[in-house]
């Protein structure tokens, strides 16, 4: 069984120490995790396994350390991976990175191409800073995505570049390593 934990609230240095104890005390497994300093708050989201009385375990450690460190949790126990393996399309995992100047509907826009071309979005990182000795503010953003195994790669990654040339994104579409 699959238990996915959004956690969000004020940051504190032991955080991940604790929420990682509670985990390991109730017998999961973290499977995946991303967490982050957000400014001075904390988010993290992750996809825990256990068998039942585990997670039901953890469920209610997952209380005792929203009302201990104020964080609000939202939990969700996700679909078995057979049942949602033969739903999807497994496609093929691609890295897409985009440098820009600081444009308010970057995400969007590029999101709203992506998904009109039958293209999903598995992960997204975006960030904002200032170039140096100018101090103009930067977009970066980084995000995996899959693209349906019958799609043309060619023609997709042209039409990506053509795309980004018209919204004057500096971008790199390429398969994932690992």
């Amino acid at each position: 069984m699959q238990l996915t934990i959004t956690v969000l609230g004020e940051n504190h240095p032991d955080l991940i120490i604790e929420l990682t104890r509670a985990i390991k005390e109730a017998k999961c497994t973290i499977l995946e995790s991303r967490m982050t300093e957000l400014g001075l708050e904390f988010a993290g989201h992750l996809l825990v396994e256990g068998n039942w009385n585990h997670i039901a375990r953890l469920e209610n450690a997952m209380e005792t350390l929203a009302s201990r460190f104020h964080l609000k949790f939202n939990l969700l126990r996700a679909k078995e991976p057979e049942e949602s393996a033969a739903e999807t399309d497994m496609g093929l995992p691609y890295a897409i990175d985009i440098f820009a100047t600081d444009q308010i509907n970057n995400i969007h826009d590029l999101s709203e191409f992506l998904i009109s071309r039958g293209v999903s979005i598995m992960d997204l990182s975006t960030s904002r800073y200032p170039a140096p000795f100018t101090g103009t503010p930067l977009f970066l953003a980084h995000m995996i995505v899959r693209i349906p195994s019958g799609m043309r790669i060619v023609s997709l990654r042209d039409e990506f570049l053509d795309f980004c040339d018209q919204m004057n994104l500096d971008a790199i579409l390429e398969p994932v390593k690992r």
